[in-house]
């Protein structure tokens, strides 16, 4: 589950601070799909980030199957992108010599190779 509690970022533009997103709250249930649509500069990225753990709230918390996320150190978010997110950027990035397929899975199978023989696979 993915739980966002009054997030808000704010970034300095010029001499002015831009609230990019206020006091957001958003739970979505494990299994659900959901969609971010907007007009360009409406914060879509910038939410995305903030869920991944790539980009830190101004306030609020971010929990990700209840870890709150927005305490962890960089060790433990790259831990949890790992093993719970992931999502395609919009300049994405293929290996041509390997099919659709084969590019998805190179994180499955690079996470399998790093599993200890004792720990059960993907």
């Amino acid at each position: 589950m993915i739980q966002l509690y009054r997030v808000s970022k704010v970034v300095p533009s010029g001499a002015e601070m831009l609230t990019i997103l206020h006091s957001l709250d958003l739970t979505i249930p494990d299994g659900q799909f959901i969609s971010v649509i907007g007009p360009s500069g409406s914060g879509k990225s910038t939410l995305l980030g903030l869920i991944a753990g790539l980009d830190e709230p101004t306030s609020g918390e971010i929990r990700i199957d209840g870890q709150v996320i927005t305490t962890m150190s960089e060790d433990e978010l790259a831990e949890l992108r790992g093993a719970k997110i992931g999502f395609v950027f919009q300049s994405f990035h293929l290996i041509p010599s390997l099919t659709a397929l084969e590019n998805i899975l190179v994180p499955w199978r690079s996470r399998a190779r790093a599993t200890p023989a004792s720990e059960p696979g993907i």
